[in-house]
C-alpha cells in the first residue's frame, strides 16, 4: 500500500510537470494531434494498405488483427478492475485538452495499441520499426500532456503490449 501511495504521488508530480507543456498553445495542439493519431483509424488504414500494396501484407494484417483481438479484452478487464480515475478528474485544477473515450485511466489503451502496432510493424517491416516505436512513444507522452493519463498508465500500456507480443509471437 505504501508503494502505491508513492507511485500516486510520483504520477501526480509528473502529471503536473507536463501541465506546463499543455498550457502552451502550439505544444498543446500538437499533443492533441499526436494523441488522436493513436485513435486506431491509422492502424487499420496502414494494415489494409499493406494488404493491397505488399506481398506480405496479408500476414501482417492477420498478425495485427490477432494481437488486437487478444489485447482488447485484457485491456478492458484491467480498466474495469482497477477503475483508476483519470488525472483530470481528480481536482488538480488542470483541465484535459481532450475528452477521453472512457472513464478510467489504467492502463493506457492508446499506448498499448500504439506499441502493439509498432511491434508487429517492426517484425514485418523492420525498416519502419524505429519510426513506429518513436511514434508509439510520442502517443504515450501525448496522453499525459493532454491530461488524460498518468505516467504509470503509459508504462502499463507499453508493458501490456509486450505481453501481447509474447502471446502472439
Amino acid at each position: 500500500m505504501v508503494l502505491l501511495s508513492y507511485l500516486q504521488r510520483f504520477d501526480t508530480y509528473c502529471y503536473c510537470l507536463f501541465s506546463g507543456i499543455r498550457g502552451r498553445p502550439v505544444a498543446g495542439r500538437f499533443a492533441v494531434w499526436v494523441s488522436r493519431s493513436g485513435d486506431g483509424y491509422a492502424y487499420f488504414a496502414i494494415a489494409l494498405s499493406s494488404v493491397l500494396l505488399h506481398d506480405s501484407g496479408t500476414a501482417y494484417f492477420k498478425h495485427l488483427l490477432l494481437a488486437f483481438l487478444i489485447e482488447l479484452p485484457i485491456y478492458w478487464l484491467l480498466k474495469s478492475s482497477f477503475k483508476r480515475r483519470r488525472p483530470c478528474d481528480l481536482g488538480l485544477s488542470l483541465a484535459a485538452l481532450i475528452v477521453a473515450s472512457d472513464r478510467f485511466s489504467f492502463p493506457s489503451g492508446h499506448t498499448a495499441a500504439a506499441f502493439i502496432f509498432a511491434g508487429v510493424t517492426g517484425l514485418h517491416f523492420p525498416e519502419f520499426g524505429f519510426l513506429c516505436y518513436v511514434w508509439a512513444s510520442a502517443i504515450g507522452l501525448s496522453r499525459i500532456i493532454v491530461g488524460v493519463h498518468f505516467p504509470s498508465d503509459i508504462v502499463a500500456g507499453a508493458l501490456l503490449a509486450m505481453l501481447i507480443w509474447e502471446l502472439v509471437l
